[in-house]
């Protein structure tokens, strides 16, 4: 059972012959790519209104985008935590909960702390 998409992807990176541990960057750029194309396809299935190919276009352009981090060559589940502590400093520790605009857009509070992720590329070229 698939239980984490990092790991999946590199499963299937490493199965394909394709580096996960350093920087490749034909291979990056090929990501690169592919997060364009599923994009694209994203847009045209929720032109059609087709609810089954949205879905796929959204799960494919996280599995591109899990290949282009592994491609970088940084630890993607890092990157991932780091982003996450990041987002969840614009949460009100005392009301659990976030101020947005009108539209929806959520506003960086005082206690806001960006993602530190030039750290992951220190050892990467």
């Amino acid at each position: 059972m698939s239980t984490n998409v990092f790991e999946d992807q590199k499963f299937c990176m490493e199965a394909w012959d394709q580096s996960t541990t350093v920087y490749n960057k034909d291979q990056y750029n090929m990501y690169l790519k592919l997060v364009s194309e599923e994009y694209t396809e994203l847009q045209e299935a929720i032109e059609a209104n087709d609810a089954v190919e949205q879905i796929d276009a959204l799960a494919d352009i996280i599995v591109v985008c899990a290949g282009a981090l592994l491609s970088r060559g940084v630890n993607p589940h890092s990157v991932w935590n780091e982003v996450i502590r990041s987002n969840k400093s614009k949460i009100d520790p005392e009301t659990s909960k976030v101020i947005k605009r009108p539209d929806g857009k959520v506003i960086k509070p005082a206690t806001f702390s960006e993602p530190n992720l030039a750290q992951f590329l220190e050892n990467v070229a």
